[in-house]
């Protein structure tokens, strides 16, 4: 699911997990549409949906936000790593079966406002 505006992400993740790991690591490229410039987190943001319904939330990052410019058409691969653990009340791991991905990228421009960008299947 391509975003509207001026980021565009593509994702790879592994297509399935052990049982007992609490989280799944992949790859997001980051696209500009055009010119862009501000700060960012050096990971993407990642959670997984099952049946419509969002049933992880994205892990914290203790990370400090680091300088990002991009021409348009210009390419960056940063990490996403997402919690194999429930978000419902009481929490626990993920009963098998099939989810999707998403990953969320947000830029901060120069001026300030924030550039989300959001991609999944």
């Amino acid at each position: 699911m391509p975003s509207p505006g001026k980021l565009r992400l593509s994702a790879k993740f592994p297509e399935s997990a052990p049982a007992a790991r609490q989280v799944l690591t992949g790859t997001v490229e980051v696209t500009a549409e055009s010119p862009v410039s501000g700060v960012a987190a050096q990971n993407a943001s990642a959670f997984l949906v099952r049946h419509g319904r969002v049933v992880t939330a994205p892990l914290p990052q203790d990370a400090v936000d680091v300088r990002l410019e991009l021409a348009a058409r210009e390419k960056k691969s940063v990490q996403a790593t997402a919690s194999l653990m429930s978000c419902e009340h009481g929490g626990g791991a993920l009963q098998a079966g099939d989810y999707e991905i998403y990953a969320e990228f947000v830029l901060i421009a120069d001026d300030g406002r924030p550039t989300p960008a959001y991609g999944g299947p």
